[in-house]
């Protein structure tokens, strides 16, 4: 017989399962469809996004990230399902920033808009950037996407390394510390070449 710690074995597989409605996966292979002869570069972000890499939430949306041509792209793209026109919006986050033990407010600002696939809402950022409280804006949100493939399909999402420093400068210290043990797992594991 062999000699296990369920509880680590379960933290383990906890790590390694992600669950993701199925909703969300039809939307994003859908999406996909839509946009592979546009030419667009999107990413998946959001918590959907690190769904997707196995992290531990639970997404209640499809976020998309692009620059500002390509929301202009992926609006014309989805016109069929009746989008909210786009907009240069600024928002408040539900969350504050926790900078040196002191919460301020955090604001994105994006060409915005929004639409839903059936029951799924999706949200579409573009040229995103994040100010805290009244210190300027950030540089637009810029990255080299990771891929994830469902059913063989590549799916842009935004690189793990990105969201951890986005919460680490945040102070979103339990959203940092949900992701630092991937992002040192997979510097473990050697790169294979093909």
């Amino acid at each position: 017989m062999y000699n296990a710690d369920i509880g680590k074995i379960k933290q383990q597989l906890n790590e390694v399962l992600s669950f993701v409605d199925l909703a969300y996966i039809d939307a994003l292979l859908l999406l996909h469809d839509t946009f592979e002869n546009e030419h667009v570069g999107w990413a998946v972000g959001g918590d959907l996004g690190e769904a997707l890499e196995t992290i531990q939430v639970e997404p209640d949306h499809v976020e998309i990230v692009a620059n500002k041509d390509g929301t202009e792209k992926i609006f014309s793209a989805v016109k069929e399902y009746n989008p909210k026109p786009i907009e240069l919006q600024t928002i408040k986050l539900a969350r504050n920033a926790k900078i040196n033990g002191i919460e301020k407010p955090i604001y994105i600002q994006s060409y915005f808009f929004e639409f839903f696939l059936g029951c799924v809402n999706v949200r579409v950022y573009g040229d995103m950037q994040y100010k805290i409280n009244d210190w300027g804006w950030g540089d637009k949100l810029e990255f080299i996407p990771e891929y994830v493939n469902i059913t063989g399909v590549k799916i842009a999402v935004i690189p793990l390394e990105v969201k951890y420093q986005i919460y680490q400068n945040l102070g979103w210290t339990d959203r940092s510390e949900k992701i630092e043990p991937i992002i040192k797992r997979r510097k473990q594991i050697p790169k294979q070449s093909i």
